[in-house]
């Protein structure tokens, strides 16, 4: 009984320490990320994705521009880009492009955002139907550019984008439902 008695304030000192350290951690919202206006959302592999987090930050009253096959020149008054990252070989025929045009059109968007000191965001949202050997190809070129990469659970349950991130040392935060991107996205805009 006595040693038990010995050991507790032993424990309460680890437990104290342990939450001590978690609060040192930062959060998602106390990242050192910050998005910045003007904001633009563009699709990488032409799912239906981008328009719906172009929507999600319309409803929140977030400013910003949806261009789906947003091109290199459209990019020099933005502080933001936001990709949304999901293949869909419908979205592709309906845009006019194909994959190898797509992952072009893409590169070249990201270096000159990169060449403009832009900040580069990349989403997914499309859950495990947007990943696979279509999407993958335009998922892997945005999240090796990307300053912070926001995906929905459902879209990172085989811990894909955990190791993507993790090799390249990106900031990943990932939110359970389809509509906190765009809520995480206001926050990454507002919390300065």
């Amino acid at each position: 009984m006595k040693s038990r008695l010995n050991s507790i304030p032993l424990i309460s000192t680890w437990c104290l320490m342990l939450c001590l350290i978690s609060a040192d951690r930062p959060t998602p919202a106390q990242s050192t990320f910050q998005a910045e206006l003007p904001l633009a959302v563009t699709s990488c592999g032409q799912s239906p994705d981008a328009f719906t987090v172009s929507i999600l930050l319309k409803r929140l009253k977030v400013e910003h521009t949806f261009q789906n096959t947003l091109k290199p020149e459209g990019l020099k008054s933005l502080k933001t880009l936001v990709v949304v990252m999901g293949g869909s070989a419908k979205g592709l025929g309906e845009a006019g492009i194909d994959e190898k045009g797509e992952v072009e059109r893409v590169s070249g968007l990201l270096a000159k955002a990169r060449e403009l000191k832009i900040k580069i965001l990349a989403v997914h949202i499309g859950g495990e139907s947007r990943k696979g050997p279509l999407s993958d190809k335009f998922i892997l070129p945005v999240v090796s550019r990307a300053d912070y990469v926001l995906v929905t659970e459902d879209g990172n349950k085989d811990g894909f984008f955990t190791r993507l991130t993790q090799d390249k040392k990106i900031p990943l935060e990932v939110v359970k439902q389809t509509r906190e991107v765009g809520q995480r996205i206001q926050a990454l805009v507002t919390t300065r």
